[in-house]
């Protein structure tokens, strides 16, 4: 759903992570501040991570804030879309609510990008600029994923992208501890750091059986992907065809068969784009599902940890993001 009623605030809250990608992240943002103080906006960039948090739980945020632009890649989105989540400065579900939220947007800085590529924003800062001058936006879903008993009330974590349970969650807990070893603070990671990681964790992960009830069924497989959006890292393919943000339902994909070569298999058929083709792959639409494991399995939302199962993940029915349009 579209809002064309435009915020009159001029102020433009940017959320920069120094850490995200391996270009010239401060340039870009000092180009963007530049542009906005040309368009007569307020910019306030920050680069501290407590004195962002302190900046979005500042009550009041929509009296002087049109906009809230990560600089970032996905990581940086998720962090502070759940910041903005526990400030209670996200728009209400139901849309009917009157108050008028906070548009928000990016400047991907990060190494994939998948959030901006699927919602048009582009390295184009004049162009990022000139959609926060008109002010037009959409509503879209977020997901959430909360762990152990669901409980009314119960937080979790939101993600805009996707969440994973199995392998590929195991991957991101083992790049978050190489990333977090280094003393003086994060490492910057490229597309190349994750390779290392990959290796070691298709050989030593124990592949845990999975059980996933969903819709009155109660099935079981060992790597699950439930997405938001249909994007993943690399460019691969793997949510079903349909996949959107604006039908409160998130689409997931369950492999069933364990072990390094039905790791191999999957992927091969992913990359012919064959994979919801087969019998040991399961796939379907819900609200919500609910997962346990054999044992912890790891989980992982939009590129980052996020602690292991029991854990349920589907469409949060009390938030959206009010997302600025560029095209």
């Amino acid at each position: 759903m579209e809002d064309l009623v435009p915020n009159p605030a001029r102020g433009v809250l940017i959320c920069a992570n120094p850490f995200s990608g391996s270009g010239p992240n401060r340039s870009r943002v000092d180009t963007l501040i530049e542009v906005l103080v040309g368009k007569g906006l307020e910019p306030r960039p920050v680069w501290d991570l407590q004195e962002r948090k302190a900046v979005i739980y500042e009550p009041g945020l929509s009296s002087w804030c049109r906009c809230v632009v990560v600089a970032g890649g996905d990581g940086s989105i998720a962090a502070v879309v759940n910041e903005l989540g526990e400030a209670e400065a996200l728009p209400r579900l139901p849309a009917s609510d009157v108050s008028r939220p906070v548009a928000f947007a990016t400047l991907p800085v990060g190494n994939e990008n998948l959030f901006a590529k699927h919602f048009g924003f582009s390295g184009d800062i004049k162009k990022l600029v000139d959609a926060i001058e008109a002010g037009r936006t959409r509503r879209v879903d977020l997901g959430r994923v909360t762990h152990g008993q669901r409980q009314e009330g119960s937080a979790g974590r939101l993600f805009t992208l996707m969440a994973g349970v199995g392998i590929d969650a195991e991957v991101v807990h083992r790049m978050d501890r190489w990333r977090s070893a280094k003393p003086s603070g994060l490492k910057r990671v490229r597309r190349t750091s994750y390779l290392p990681r990959m290796l070691s964790a298709s050989l030593a992960y124990p592949y845990p059986e999975l059980t996933v009830r969903v819709d009155g069924r109660e099935l079981k497989g060992t790597h699950l992907l439930v997405f938001n959006l249909p994007e993943y890292g690399g460019g691969l393919r793997l949510a079903p065809q349909g996949c959107c943000c604006d039908n409160g339902l998130v689409d997931w994909v369950l492999f069933d068969r364990p072990g390094v070569g039905s790791l191999v298999g999957y992927g091969l058929s992913v990359l012919r784009g064959r994979h919801l083709e087969r019998s040991d792959v399961q796939h379907g639409q819900a609200d919500s599902l609910t997962v346990t494991g054999s044992t912890p399995a790891p989980v992982q939302i939009d590129g980052d940890p996020s602690g292991t199962l029991p854990a349920t993940i589907g469409i949060d029915d009390t938030v959206s993001l009010e997302l600025l349009i560029t095209r």
